[in-house]
């Protein structure tokens, strides 16, 4: 593997589908060079079509962690590092089509990629990949999830999942919202409690941290969680209000600034909170389905022939889905 540590610049990855053709493409901007004045933003295509791979929009989705990009189709998966395209086919372990969840991280204890899939069949199956060995692995557990997205977001070597528990709320009470969590290290579940106030929300990885976004008790504006300290309940933070209640999906913040970059259904967009308004960006007229800031990484995919521990300082870059 080359030297993790040859990151250069923060980029923005983009993919789109054209509903019609059923094509994909892959997209890529400079976050470094985008400031609130700017109107549009400019992507450069990247050397990665999914025209003729099984790709279908209902039921394949993208996933990014520590400067690769997972792209999930029907019978496979494919990893691609936009930084230095290469890319990496690997079938699933089995044909057992219906699955509860997946998800891909880096694994920053063991220096690993792994991809998780979960299936019900009588116990629930977990299929396990993992690229520095390029092999899978299963192992049962006597537990059933219902998740809300079968994808989760990585974070801190883990796969997060957004679940309604009802085993606590009686006969016709509600249901607790929870974060179930698959940790590679360990190979166990485990879950996060959400702040008592968050009702009908959703969740993501913003800068490093769990974030939330909720609709306010009233229904009229949008709050923006992070939990500071992972794993700590008292320590979700409530840190921005928005007058929006589309459940925009946050970006990342503009370089030495407050402003926070968006995505809202008509494309990506400025939050001012001084102001709590929105400003549109244009992007070259791209309908996106999945948008991932990143940093630059030389990681190989031959990672098995290329082991080195040298130079691993990693923070989790930002995942979000849209």
């Amino acid at each position: 593997m080359e030297k993790r540590d040859g990151r250069r610049k923060r980029g923005v990855s983009a993919a789109r589908s054209d509903w019609e053709w059923r094509k994909e493409e892959i997209k890529s901007g400079d976050l470094e060079s985008i400031t609130y004045d700017v109107d549009k933003v400019d992507a450069v295509k990247l050397d990665f079509d999914i025209e003729g791979r099984e790709w279908n929009p209902w039921i394949n989705y993208s996933s990014y962690s520590d400067g690769l990009l997972c792209i999930v189709l029907e019978k496979c998966f494919w990893l691609y590092n936009p930084s230095t395209r290469e890319r990496k086919q690997v079938k699933f372990q089995s044909d057992r089509k219906f699955c509860l969840g997946f998800g891909f991280s880096y694994v920053d204890s063991i220096d690993d990629y792994k991809f998780v899939r979960i299936h019900p069949l009588g116990k629930i199956i977990v299929e396990i990949y993992s690229l520095r060995k390029d092999s899978w692995k299963s192992i049962e557990h006597d537990i059933w999830y219902s998740f809300h997205e079968p994808m989760g977001y990585p974070l801190n070597g883990a796969i997060h999942w957004d679940y309604n528990d009802y085993s606590n709320c009686g006969f016709i009470g509600n249901p607790i919202s929870v974060i179930v969590v698959f940790d590679f290290f360990e190979e166990s579940f485990q879950t996060l409690t959400l702040p008592n106030t968050i009702s009908g929300s959703q969740f993501g990885n913003f800068g490093g941290h769990l974030c939330m976004e909720s609709r306010s008790r009233w229904g009229d504006t949008s709050e923006f969680w992070v939990m500071k300290e992972y794993g700590v309940k008292a320590s979700w933070t409530k840190i921005l209000t928005m007058n929006d209640i589309s459940y925009p999906q946050p970006l990342c913040y503009l370089k030495n600034t407050n402003i926070m970059m968006f995505y809202k259904s008509e494309g990506l967009a400025f939050y001012n909170p001084e102001y709590r308004k929105f400003k549109k960006i244009e992007n070259e007229g791209i309908q996106m389905l999945f948008v991932y800031p990143y940093v630059e990484n030389l990681v190989s995919l031959n990672y098995e022939n290329h082991f080195t521990t040298e130079g691993n300082h990693i923070i989790p870059p930002i995942l979000n889905l849209f």
